[in-house]
């Protein structure tokens, strides 16, 4: 295996840890993976749109849309029309949805906290952008790859 194959290995397995981190912590909380995932996007303070939620957090329009629905009956999130677009909405969470926010991720936003507090002991923020840019990365040269049918 070559030296850029082990470590690409190594940042898939530590990005798997932090993901089954975010999943037993879920399930500690009684909330599905995805829901979690949609619930932690809508927190950042930034209106999104169903598609911008989709594409931030990697969770299918159809899954993001079906759980928008029950959290809009139970009065969790409102959908605002987004101006000169016709059929887009922005997804805002309510004052309720904020708390139910704040009950389920809560945990969370303390630990990446503190681990990143440990981690910009150890090293330079400079990290993630690296990690951004290998992210970047992979996803073009997939497309690439994909065009030219390998």
């Amino acid at each position: 295996m070559s030296r850029e194959a082990s470590l690409a290995r190594r940042l898939a397995y530590a990005y798997y840890s932090v993901d089954q981190f975010l999943v037993a912590k879920g399930k500690e909380k009684k909330i599905n993976y995805a829901e979690l995932s949609i619930l932690y996007g809508l927190d950042g303070g930034e209106p999104a749109s169903q598609k911008e939620l989709a594409e931030q957090i990697f969770v299918p329009v159809t899954t993001i849309n079906t759980i928008v629905k029950v959290w809009e009956k139970q009065g969790l999130l409102i959908q605002v029309p987004v101006e000169g677009k016709k059929r887009e909405k922005h997804i805002i969470l309510t004052e309720a949805g904020k708390q139910y926010a704040h009950d389920h991720l809560d945990y969370i936003y303390q630990a990446e906290e503190k681990a990143m507090k440990m981690t910009l002991e150890k090293y330079s923020a400079d990290f993630v952008e690296a990690l951004e840019f290998y992210g970047e990365s992979l996803r073009k040269c997939s497309e690439e790859n994909e065009e030219q049918g390998e």
